[in-house]
């Protein structure tokens, strides 16, 4: 199929930060370590860079920076005097910022620019979070104060148990895999294996999650730079991968007509780019709990609806399958910074395609998807984006 932008968008290179709970540093140290080791990695000066994109989503209410986010955060990273936006759109916000800044060049505005998402969830009050995430959201807040999001995702589990034959242990052997991903991850959360009989005894939160199966507040920041193919070729840059589709919709409050905003963002990035399902050779997906992984596995067109715990069961979405999925441990194990997320992703992704992923490599891989689904509107997300990337 043919290209609909005029101009190739390529990834020089880009970072991600350790993830965690990192109470006793700023958002803007945190953010500034992986501006650095980006532009490092994409071999590229800061003077080259002709705007920036920044995804973060709880600023204002984490840490009362409400406004002009993406310049305090930028300034003190000798990134400064340029054109920046501060994308805030739920958990998409660092996939909407990679959006905007592929746009950028894709239809030639700018030749280099640099896409930030920075996140810090962890406060010494704890409220503050959950008062973040609930507004995210056009769901009313939840009774005991956990957030509206885990009980939507149970319910979508208990369905999904109902219909399928699915049990428990189903989504304990997901949550398995991905600790077993993120173990070989230094940058992730969550490292320590743990066993099916863990994940099951652990705190219920609500039926049929359990703790482990839920990904858990942390603070990071990952950090990319993209280029246009000409720029690229200017200087001389290798081991680039390239953003082949980027595709983001909204969520359709009213029913499902056309499917899920996953669905349809899915599918407008297949056909804008001519890449077929079958030729994805690993994906990161969003997976705030463990059960979500299965319905982005069908949502993404990777298997049939009711499938996706076959692929599960074969092995084929653990490193070494046939589509390996969540190599960096996925949400619910690197952890889930919620505007770091989908950079982080971008990240993996590039890694993988250019033989940079270390003990987490996927051999022969050329085509991969990054797909994330932010905030809630009525029983759909309200933003998905999916990315296509190829080398």
């Amino acid at each position: 199929m043919t290209r609909r932008h005029p101009y190739r968008v390529l990834v020089a290179g880009g970072a991600v930060g350790r993830f965690g709970r990192h109470l006793d540093r700023s958002l803007a140290d945190i953010a500034g370590e992986a501006v650095v080791e980006a532009v490092a990695a994409a071999r590229v000066a800061r003077s080259d860079i002709a705007a920036a994109f920044v995804g973060n989503a709880f600023g204002g209410t984490i840490i009362g920076q409400e406004s002009i986010l993406a310049q305090t955060l930028l300034a003190p990273a000798g990134v400064a005097g340029i054109p920046m936006r501060t994308i805030k759109n739920a958990c998409s916000s660092g996939a909407d910022a990679i959006h905007l800044g592929w746009s950028a060049i894709a239809y030639g505005q700018y030749e280099c620019v640099l896409v930030l998402g920075a996140e810090k969830l962890t406060h010494e009050d704890r409220a503050r979070a959950f008062t973040a995430l609930a507004s995210a959201t056009d769901h009313a807040p939840v009774a005991d104060g956990r957030s509206v999001f885990v009980d939507v995702n149970a319910g979508r589990a208990r369905q999904y148990m109902e219909q399928y034959s699915v049990t428990r242990e189903h989504f304990a052997k997901i949550a398995v895999k991905n600790r077993a991903h993120a173990s070989l991850n230094a940058r992730a959360a969550e490292r320590k294996p743990v066993t099916v009989e863990d994940v099951l005894a652990d705190r219920v939160v609500v039926e049929p999650l359990t703790r482990a199966m839920c990904g858990g507040l942390s603070d990071g920041a990952a950090c990319v730079i993209l280029v246009s193919e000409d720029f690229a070729a200017r200087r001389g840059l290798s081991g680039t991968s390239e953003i082949a589709a980027s595709s983001v919709v909204s969520g359709l409050p009213s029913g499902s007509e056309g499917g899920s905003a996953t669905h349809r963002a899915a599918r407008g990035a297949y056909e804008s780019s001519g890449i077929d399902p079958r030729d994805i050779a690993v994906a990161e997906v969003h997976d705030p709990t463990s059960p979500q992984e299965l319905f982005d596995i069908e949502d993404l067109l990777f298997c049939g609806r009711g499938e996706a715990i076959r692929l599960l069961e074969d092995g084929d979405t653990q490193i070494g399958g046939r589509i390996p999925v969540n190599t960096s441990g996925g949400l619910t194990s690197r952890g889930h910074p919620v505007g770091a997320t989908g950079v982080a992703q971008i990240v993996e992704i590039h890694e993988q395609l250019t033989g940079c992923a270390g003990a987490r490599q996927v051999a022969g891989a050329r085509v991969g998807l990054a797909q994330m689904a932010g905030g809630l509107l009525g029983g759909d997300s309200a933003v998905a984006a999916v990315h296509l990337l190829s080398v």
